[in-house]
């Protein structure tokens, strides 16, 4: 391997953020995403290991939003089924991504109302970038990016949750509402 080569493996990894774990068919996917996560997921579902995934379940805060788009699309072209247990996981902003890009999307445990309660399940929001000022704020690029993310996966209902909170609040949804959305396919385990 080049020191060219090798220094921007290191980069990858460093920057990487969630972690992957399996046991057996199933995966687990936690943590922030960040930029490099793409590189680490597309490895894992390609390796012998990864190629005995069939679900995933998400567990993420959210993060970058095109590491989530290409990450995303790895979970479609591997045919994986997304989960979000709601007692037990979240999943906000880019998380939401993900999820949408199962084949098959089980959504548990949500029976809280809309809205801004609940500590679990999957969470929406504004789109929003670093500003001039070296502060966060609203980013109507991130959220149309967002949107093209729920299109291209064929879950157009999740769009119209990406304005429901600010890009400093999470807006989150119950079964009821992701099943109606079009988000979830089940509520059920898979």
């Amino acid at each position: 391997m080049s020191v060219l080569a090798a220094f921007c493996a290191v980069t990858i990894q460093a920057a990487s953020a969630v972690e992957i774990s399996q046991k057996g068919a199933m995966a687990t996917l936690s943590g922030p995403i960040n930029n490099g996560d793409e590189f680490l997921l597309r490895d894992f579902l390609t390796s012998p290991q990864g190629g005995q995934v069939k679900f995933i379940h998400l567990n993420s805060q959210g993060g970058r939003v095109l590491a989530a788009r290409e990450m995303a699309r790895h979970i479609r072209r591997a045919g994986l089924v997304t989960v979000v247990d709601a007692s037990r996981a979240l999943c906000n902003s880019a998380c939401t991504a993900l999820f949408t890009a199962g084949v098959r999307r089980h959504y548990l445990n949500a029976t809280f109302a809309d809205g801004a309660g609940g500590r679990g399940g999957l969470g929406f929001h504004e789109g929003n970038s670093l500003q001039a000022s070296g502060a966060r704020g609203y980013s109507g690029g991130a959220v149309a990016e967002m949107n093209n993310i729920y299109y291209e996966m064929g879950v157009p209902g999740a769009a119209s949750l990406t304005t429901k909170a600010a890009f400093d609040r999470l807006y989150r949804i119950s079964g009821q509402t992701a099943l109606s959305l079009g988000i979830a396919s089940s509520l059920s385990p898979p």
